[in-house]
């Protein structure tokens, strides 16, 4: 299926917006994928049901319209893997990024090279100043995709994202649009 909107990162990635047509792709990947995403993510925790990703990805694109949200699934070679989107504050021109993959599409560089170019596309397209990155403390591999994005640690949030029973803290990553890290 073509989507209406695509975003082209490298010859064999483009990021695709969630649409109805992605729904069931990842739906699929989702419910694989669980055990480990329900280690760092609160949506996790419930029973995955194709309805509900429906209904969430149509709040996403109703979003969108509005300027609020970007909603995209990470298309490796034709295939989607995962996915990449941002929650857009217009008003405070800021955006803060979220993702997860495929495991068995890890360690291609996949995140990063999508995160780059989601990152420009909101900073180009929605005017955002400042993004952020927030990742458990302990959730190495995201924290990564950060740093190698050029988002410096700014901090730690005690106890901040319920997580089933448990709570993490959280590492709050930012990146300002024309600056270096050392700014």
């Amino acid at each position: 299926m073509t989507s209406r909107f695509v975003l082209p990162v490298r010859d064999d990635v483009d990021l695709v917006l969630r649409e109805r047509w992605t729904a069931e792709t990842m739906h699929r990947l989702a419910v694989a994928n669980i055990d480990r995403l329900r280690v760092w993510e609160p949506w996790a925790q419930g029973e995955q049901t194709l309805a509900a990703l429906v209904a969430f990805d149509r709040l996403q694109l109703l979003d969108w319209v509005d300027g609020r949200c970007v909603p995209t699934a990470i298309r490796h070679r034709g295939e989607l893997v995962g996915t990449i989107s941002a929650r857009i504050d217009p008003y405070h021109r800021t955006a803060e990024l979220g993702y997860w993959l495929d495991a068995r599409a890890e360690g291609h560089g996949l995140v990063t090279a999508c995160g780059a170019v989601l990152r420009d596309h909101l900073v180009a397209a929605y005017r955002v100043v400042r993004l952020e990155i927030r990742a458990a403390v302990q959730n190495r591999r995201s924290r990564a995709v950060a740093e190698r994005l050029g988002f410096t640690h700014e901090g730690t949030l005690r106890a901040a994202l319920p997580v089933g029973a448990d709570r993490h803290d959280i590492a709050v990553y930012g990146f300002v649009a024309g600056s270096t890290p050392d700014d």
